[in-house]
């Protein structure tokens, strides 16, 4: 109950604000200065007031501030910063050819509200890109993220998302400045002060504050995959590793790191969270190798393939293929379980998982139902031979 009323109150925090600056615009020019176009006119003004107040308030939440995300669950806090970002965006398109209708503007007051909006589009094409994966299966896609990964780009996409909207926001200010010029209007350029003051604050808390109380408080300090995979001081040895892995399962790189995978997670709930995906992701991302691929039975052998995980990932990240690659990458390094093992040597023996046993089939014949046709054994050990297995298997013995 406490979510969906905090979810009503940012939602009219969403509302509220914009309505009022676009009131106060609409009384401050209360004279019809274009005769009939003037309403055309003033509503292009009024999607222009909404949008730029939204992307404010979306730079906020973009901050990761420990009192929004506690107060709301991440994945939809996810989907509405999407959704009001893409609305902040179409309102901004609207607003261009409107105002211009019947006005003439400096080509400085064009170029600087056009480079600001574009500059918002670019963010939201690399979103869609690097952060969402909406697109994931497009090859391009692929072969872009890998090629990012690969370059070992410094200023990485991650930092070019946080740090690219608060100049678009403030060339769109710049753009207000030159087309508010008169006495009255500066007290809309005040309005739009205001925003993007609160929006450049949120800026500057995610930059610098949050890493001051990092020790203090590692919540706050919660780092984007992007940023994990693509640091400084990896080896070249756990790098590859990570690229093979990330080319395996492109879609890991948006990661929020929210544990909703590992909240829905059955075997988790039964291991009472010994058995934790999140945690898994986390430490990909942070290249521990050996961890993952160390033979422990729950780290990568608790997944049952159920693919629940796959269906709440608010990121549409693809868990349960690569949880069966890092148990392939175990087995091929000997690393796996006993009892993988064990069904691997009864499955060389019998060519089943299950052995024929006496009871079994005796239970068969009071049911009436056939008896079981005997697999060829020596065809099932010439395919596990050629697929290297039994070198694995015997690594174990």
């Amino acid at each position: 109950m406490k979510t969906q009323l905090n979810k009503v109150y940012l939602l009219l925090f969403y509302a509220i604000f914009p309505t009022i600056a676009s009131i106060v615009y609409w009384i401050e020019e209360p004279y019809s200065y274009l005769g009939s176009i003037d309403i055309i006119h003033k509503i292009g003004s009024i999607f222009g007031i909404f949008s730029f107040v939204w992307m404010c308030f979306n730079v906020i939440i973009m901050a990761k501030h420990k009192v929004i995300e506690t107060n709301f669950k991440l994945d939809w806090l996810l989907h509405f910063h999407t959704w009001m970002a893409a609305i902040a965006l179409i309102l901004g398109s609207l607003h261009y050819p409107l105002v211009r209708i019947g006005v003439e503007f400096e080509n400085i007051q064009i170029r600087s509200g056009t480079f600001g909006w574009a500059s918002l589009v670019i963010v939201m094409a690399l979103a869609l890109i690097f952060m969402s994966n909406s697109l994931v299966r497009a090859n391009i896609i692929k072969k872009l993220r890998a090629s990012a990964f690969k370059r070992r780009y410094r200023y990485n996409i991650n930092k070019i998302l946080h740090n690219v909207p608060i100049v678009g926001l403030a060339l769109i200010l710049f753009h207000t400045i030159l087309s508010n010029t008169s006495a009255t209007s500066l007290f809309m350029v005040g309005i739009y002060s205001f925003f993007f003051s609160i929006a450049f604050v949120g800026w500057i808390f995610h930059k610098l504050i949050r890493r001051f109380r990092a020790i203090k408080d590692p919540y706050v300090y919660r780092k984007s995959s992007w940023d994990d995979v693509s640091k400084d001081g990896v080896s070249e040895k756990s790098r590859k590793w990570a690229l093979k892995l990330l080319k395996q399962t492109p879609s890991l790189y948006p990661c929020l790191q929210c544990g909703i995978c590992t909240s829905e997670c059955p075997v988790s709930k039964v291991t009472m969270g010994n058995y934790n995906p999140r945690r898994n992701v986390l430490a990909i991302l942070l290249l521990y190798k050996d961890l993952l691929l160390k033979g422990d039975d729950l780290v990568i052998w608790g997944c049952t393939d159920c693919h629940t995980c796959d269906e709440v990932c608010p990121q549409n990240i693809e868990l349960t293929g690569l949880f069966a690659f890092l148990k392939n990458q175990s087995i091929a390094q000997g690393k796996g379980p006993d009892y993988i093992f064990e069904q691997v040597k009864t499955v060389f023996n019998h060519a089943k998982a299950i052995p024929s046993q006496p009871a079994i089939e005796r239970r068969r014949q009071e049911l009436g139902l056939p008896p079981v046709s005997e697999p060829n054994v020596s065809e099932i050990q010439t395919l596990l031979k050629n697929l290297g297995i039994l070198d694995k298997n015997e690594l174990r013995t």
